[in-house]
């Protein structure tokens, strides 16, 4: 165990200490340092032997750290207010398995961050708790690791990049790639000699971004990503250039965040769809007028591997030169020798030019709520006593009847709640959990393909773990 434990340190890895647990043992190996603004995969270890049933694994994360579930092996997960829960109404049948999550350090984490954990389930009919022994992370500010940027970082080189084009030059003309005898559009296809060159990712993944201006200082980008066949975890991470904002505007079913100079799309299961879109506003906020640059890459799963596809880096102006460039459209829009498709600025002569566009690119997944649903929902009478719901599926924003029928082909009422952060839908109200549980498999057998479902349970309309409910109401749980 010494000559393991040190092997490990060598390769600047903790390894969590062996939690035994009767037959069970779970490891989790977590990076001895990471760089601020940057994030790994972890991997969890649990072999459990013969335990079966109801169990929970939570990881308490300091401020600065963040947790985005890969492969959960048929466990809920969330994350919120600082805790990682994998909740597993029966745990998997093999004697050991393991689940992924990314860890993120933010962009101004720094120094040594505890983190903490328990690990709870249910034996001879009495729930038990022990805690994973303690360890920590140390960051590393971006400034001091400039000088060793991993290959995975996209933040450094953005800012570095970006000091660099403004310094060389004020002029949108230095960027700007022409065609001989073309007629004046409103494309311009801007070179990436300067930034970070498109490439495309292990399994002829690509992405292209375009940037349009709507006003001196705020711009619309649209990045589409070709992502062909690949289903599961998803991300598109932007790095913006400082004093910029971004805003929301279609998500194609991803989770947006935005924080520090970070844009996210997260996507827990990506579409079936080939091709993704998103969009967001980019404003800048009383920075000076000039050349500004956008670097990104989206990350994936390709044979349970983390691969990446980079989007490269995309030039655009703010200030009064944003809306009175033209330029020219290649007859062939210049590709990177390396691939991964192009990235191009669109500037309108006038600004009205814009909405047309934006309008049509909307994804068809993403309707405009229905206004019954979304903004005037339901209104519950008061709950009493135990009962049990069918959850179908949560989000960050409200959606109505209309994106349920096109989406999952499904007509029937749900109800909304706001638990956690998110936007949570449910059906049904019942009081036996096996009531539910058959509702939940009824949505399997029809082929709606929730991201869920799963049973959620309340007492007195406040939402408790099922294991909870069915002690409470001296119910049983079944498969």
């Amino acid at each position: 165990m010494i000559k393991a434990a040190a092997l490990f340190n060598l390769f600047g890895l903790f390894l969590f200490n062996a939690l035994f647990l009767a037959d069970i043992t779970i490891t989790q190996d977590v990076p001895a340092t990471m760089q601020a603004g940057s994030e790994v995969k972890v991997t969890v270890t649990v072999e459990k032997g013969d335990l079966t049933g109801f169990a929970k694994l939570q990881i308490d994360m300091p401020e600065g750290l963040s947790v985005t579930a890969i492969e959960t092996k048929g466990a809920s997960f969330t994350f919120a207010d600082q805790k990682a829960k994998f909740i597993w109404m029966a745990l998997p049948t093999q004697a050991n398995f393991k689940v992924t999550y990314t860890l993120t350090a933010a962009a101004n984490a720094s120094g040594s961050l505890p983190i903490n954990g328990k690990f709870s389930f249910i034996e001879d009919n009495e729930r038990k708790t022990k805690d994973l022994p303690s360890t920590s992370i140390t960051i590393i500010s971006s400034a001091v690791a400039q000088s060793a940027t991993e290959p995975e970082q996209v933040a450094t080189p953005a800012a570095s990049t970006e000091t660099a084009l403004q310094q060389a030059s004020s002029d949108a003309s230095n960027d700007v790639v022409f065609a001989g005898g073309a007629a004046p559009v409103k494309t311009i296809a801007v070179e990436t000699r300067s930034g970070v060159a498109p490439q495309q990712g292990k399994g002829n993944v690509g992405g292209t971004r375009t940037v349009t201006a709507i006003t001196e200082n705020e711009m619309l980008v649209e990045v589409t990503i070709k992502k062909g066949d690949i289903r599961g975890f998803g991300k598109l991470q932007e790095t913006i250039p400082t004093g910029f904002t971004a805003l929301e505007k279609s998500s194609d079913e991803a989770i947006f965040t935005a924080q520090d100079r970070i844009v996210k799309f997260v996507w827990l299961n990506l579409p079936a769809k080939t091709d993704l879109k998103v969009t967001y506003k980019l404003r800048a906020n009383g920075q000076p007028e000039g050349d500004y640059v956008l670097n990104g890459e989206f990350g994936y799963l390709l044979n349970d591997e983390t691969q990446k596809a980079v989007i490269g880096s995309t030039n655009f102006l703010i200030g009064p030169k944003a809306m009175q460039t033209l330029a020219v459209t290649p007859t062939e829009p210049e590709k990177n020798l390396q691939g991964g498709g192009t990235n191009t600025i669109v500037t309108p002569t006038e600004p009205e030019t814009v909405v047309e566009p934006v309008a049509k690119v909307e994804p068809k997944v993403t309707p405009k709520a229905d206004p019954v649903v979304a903004n005037k929902p339901r209104i519950p009478t008061p709950e009493t006593g135990v009962t049990y719901k069918v959850q179908i599926t949560a989000a960050h924003k409200e959606v109505g009847r209309e994106y349920f029928s096109e989406r999952h082909r499904f007509n029937g009422d749900f109800g909304i709640e706001r638990h956690q952060g998110w936007i949570k839908y449910t059906t049904g109200r019942y009081e036996r959990y096996a009531e539910a549980r058959d509702q939940r498999q009824s949505y399997i057998s029809a082929g709606h393909n929730f991201p869920g479902p799963f049973v959620t349970a309340y007492s007195n309309g406040e939402r408790v773990t099922v294991q909870e409910a069915l002690m409470i109401s001296n119910q049983k749980w079944v498969q």
